[in-house]
């Protein structure tokens, strides 16, 4: 007959929970929210960090906050009315509009030119990858720093090449039109290795099988490139495409860094506007109208793309 240790038998999970030591009950019992004990963390500073914020964003904005000041009186959606026929705040949509679009679209373009490329070389891929993604390393206030440096009309480097090459130097920070083709170009010099990395990771998955039967039929690297490749990388893209529109449009120190706002206020987007109502103005509520538009905003821009990344995926 087997030899049954009956000291051991408490520790058997099929026992009935009154027969089994404390100890063990109590670790069956945390088991049971070892999930949650590890998403507790992140659960709290989603809380602090997002959600309070946002809730009191909210809160008010239907209130007339002034800083340094306790009065805080309720006023519904005039501080909604007042923002939205502000002439200035107006100007910022369309700068921020218009400044998203050309970071964005320069931005995707070149990264995933960057990515075909290093995909096409056979040796030093490491080290043209590591080259690649420097701009991402830095800080953007340390980026804004630096080109605010070098597009100094009497000492930057920018005028110096120029000058060598025979052509005029030129007040890039000071004419709207330069002003902003500088910051739109810094963003995308700063941004392209995000777009790089994610759209390389994209084309490191795809499957050879359909290059192998484009090659077997003597298809042309751009008609390779523009049945196979493109579609199969839309996801990716898409996802690309989310991820730079909110950073976009949430820019603040590159532009506070390089321009402030102008010359004229021309190159304002609308976070160093709200920045500015709230800090320098005071007007707590008026700012955090005009947040809250800023984030419908991009919130509707997102739907639409979150919209067409899933029936993407779908088909």
């Amino acid at each position: 007959m087997a030899y049954t240790n009956t000291k051991n038998s408490t520790s058997d999970p099929g026992l009935p929970e009154k027969t089994v030591k404390p100890g063990i009950r109590l670790a069956r019992r945390m088991r049971r929210f070892e999930t949650a004990f590890f998403l507790l963390p992140a659960i709290i500073v989603l809380l602090v960090v997002l959600i309070y914020p946002m809730i009191y964003s909210m809160y008010i904005s239907f209130l007339k906050v002034i800083l340094y000041s306790n009065e805080t009186p309720f006023i519904g959606l005039e501080n909604f009315a007042s923002i939205l026929s502000n002439q200035r705040f107006q100007m910022t949509i369309f700068n921020t509009l218009k400044y998203s679009l050309v970071s964005i679209v320069g931005s995707i373009v070149l990264g995933f030119m960057a990515a075909l490329l290093l995909r096409e070389i056979r040796w030093g891929k490491g080290f043209f990858r590591v080259v690649l993604i420097i701009p991402m390393a830095a800080a953007p206030l340390v980026i804004g720093l630096t080109w605010r440096w070098m597009l100094d009309p009497l000492f930057g480097l920018i005028n110096w090449g120029f000058g060598i090459l025979g052509f005029p130097g030129q007040t890039w920070l000071a004419q709207p039109g330069t002003a902003f083709l500088s910051l739109a170009f810094i963003d995308i010099w700063e941004w392209y290795p995000l777009v790089f990395l994610i759209t390389y990771a994209g084309l490191s998955g795809l499957p050879p099988e359909p290059y192998e039967a484009a090659a077997i039929e003597g298809a042309s690297y751009w008609m390779t490139l523009r049945r196979i490749t493109l579609p199969m990388l839309k996801p990716v893209i898409l996802v690309v495409l989310l991820l730079r529109t909110v950073d976009a449009f949430r820019t603040f120190d590159l532009v506070n860094m390089v321009t402030n706002g102008g010359p004229n206020f021309t190159t304002e987007v609308m976070s160093m506007y709200l920045y500015r109502t709230a800090f320098k103005f005071s007007q707590l509520g008026h700012a955090a109208a005009g947040a809250l538009i800023m984030l419908w905003i991009v919130s509707i821009i997102s739907m639409f793309l979150f919209r067409y990344l899933y029936q993407e995926i779908e088909a």
